[in-house]
């Protein structure tokens, strides 16, 4: 449309009103309006025209360019298509999502009693480590060497551990927040297992899986699905006072005048093998905290979540390995078509030089009889010998021959030979 017009339309309705009846997002629209210059209605435009106020619209500048803006719009077919398996997933999630959570149920767990045993091992292994810190530190340079794997602490990363050893929960988180964390982790670990669910450690593939090997994980399955749980504590940068910078300091000349410490947001997330079958929660403790129960009963609404996304996935494999197929047929058809005429061009040629060798052995016959003994007789029986010879074996008709022998094709129809149409175009055509 004109640029004048979509003036018109933008201030008429709201921008995802008029997207979706152009067929295009609203940050598309939005992109198009500023990249041809024309304005749009500011924040709360709408609401006051609603209230009866008449806020000032903002004029088209340089009218006078009333260039043709174009729109990238999506095809109403594949939008149809979209919608219906959008609906048809809906209809399957909530089918398949109602059994498995009706009788779940979870609650924020005050002690850790009666916690998973990945719970339990975390707890333990998180008690010894200020005792590994200390004893690694009196070791000095020679602590590495000294100190067997298991009784290395974790890596401070800004304050925080991340404890993803052998038999323990993957978590990264500060010592301080420990506590919670576990009783977190054993909150929803109860109501997962009290639904259904299998939690358990995925050591480190030695298989390469897509080109790469997969690490160890904490997993949560379900009925054939799995996925794979994971925390995190964030951290942010807090600036040093005087008194703490000079301390600092006295120790390493060269410390910054800010540290990176432990926050109070919190990242706990269910990630499953389709790409779409994940969810993350994030907040302090306390948003945390009154979500288990959503966590847990969203963590079984992504089984059928992931099953009807792997059936959509595979489905669209399918069409497009049919889809591939087709035009690498279409593509064989083409060259192998090209190769007949090529071979058509090689007759051709070949049929040209039988007719002017035809004409020569004639020529050269009536020369024979003026030649001396005993080349007068040889000329004539070499010329026959050649004659018979050419009309064993013309050049033109075993490129012939070659084309249209079966054995010269890999299969039956070759390639090049013409699409004859299925039954129902021909029940069409005949119609």
């Amino acid at each position: 449309m004109k640029r004048s017009e979509l003036y018109v339309k933008v201030w008429a309705k709201p921008m995802t009103q008029l997207a979706a009846e152009l067929g295009i997002s609203d940050v598309g629209l939005a992109k198009a309006c500023r990249r041809h210059a024309v304005p749009a209605p500011p924040r709360g435009y709408w609401a006051k025209l609603k209230a009866g106020q008449k806020p000032l619209q903002t004029p088209l500048p340089t009218p006078e360019l009333d260039v043709v803006v174009h729109f990238v719009t999506s095809d109403p077919d594949e939008r149809a298509r979209q919608k219906v398996m959008e609906r048809k997933r809906s209809e399957a999630l909530k089918a398949g999502a109602a059994a498995a959570v009706e009788n779940v149920a979870a609650q924020f767990s005050e002690h850790l009693d009666d916690a998973h045993p990945l719970v339990k091992a975390t707890q333990r292994y998180c008690d010894r480590i200020p005792k590994m810190i200390a004893q690694y530190k009196r070791r000095g340079a020679d602590a590495w060497r000294l100190t067997k794997e298991e009784d290395r602490p974790p890596s401070d990363n800004h304050g925080r551990y991340s404890l993803l050893h052998h038999g323990l929960l993957n978590i990264t988180a500060s010592l301080e927040a420990m506590d919670w964390v576990l009783r977190f982790h054993a909150s929803i670990f109860r109501g997962l297992v009290t639904g259904g669910m299998v939690i358990a450690r995925r050591e480190a593939s030695t298989v390469r899986v897509a080109g790469r090997s997969e690490g160890p994980a904490i997993e949560a399955r379900f009925k054939g699905e799995t996925f794979t749980i994971q925390f995190s504590q964030g951290y942010r940068r807090v600036y040093l006072d005087s008194d703490e910078l000079a301390k600092k300091r006295k120790e390493q000349s060269w410390a910054s005048e800010y540290e990176n410490r432990p926050s109070e947001k919190l990242s706990f997330s269910i990630s499953g093998t389709e790409y779409r079958a994940s969810k993350t929660w994030q907040g302090t403790q306390e948003k945390l905290q009154g979500q288990v129960d959503e966590i847990v009963r969203t963590a079984f609404q992504l089984v059928p979540l992931q099953v009807e996304l792997r059936k959509e996935r595979e489905a669209a494999a399918a069409v497009a390995k049919r889809e591939e197929e087709v035009r690498a047929l279409e593509r064989r058809r083409k060259e192998a078509r090209a190769e007949q005429l090529k071979q058509a061009f090689l007759m051709m040629e070949a049929d040209e030089r039988v007719r002017r060798l035809k004409e020569f052995l004639a020529q050269l016959e009536q020369m024979a009889d003026g030649l001396r003994p005993p080349y007068d007789e040889r000329a004539k029986v070499w010329v026959q010998v050649v004659t018979k010879e050419l009309a064993a074996r013309n050049p033109m008709e075993e490129i012939l021959q070659h084309c249209l022998s079966v054995p010269s094709w890999k299969t039956w129809p070759p390639d090049w030979w013409p699409a004859e149409p299925d039954a129902h175009s021909a029940s069409d055509t005949s119609t």
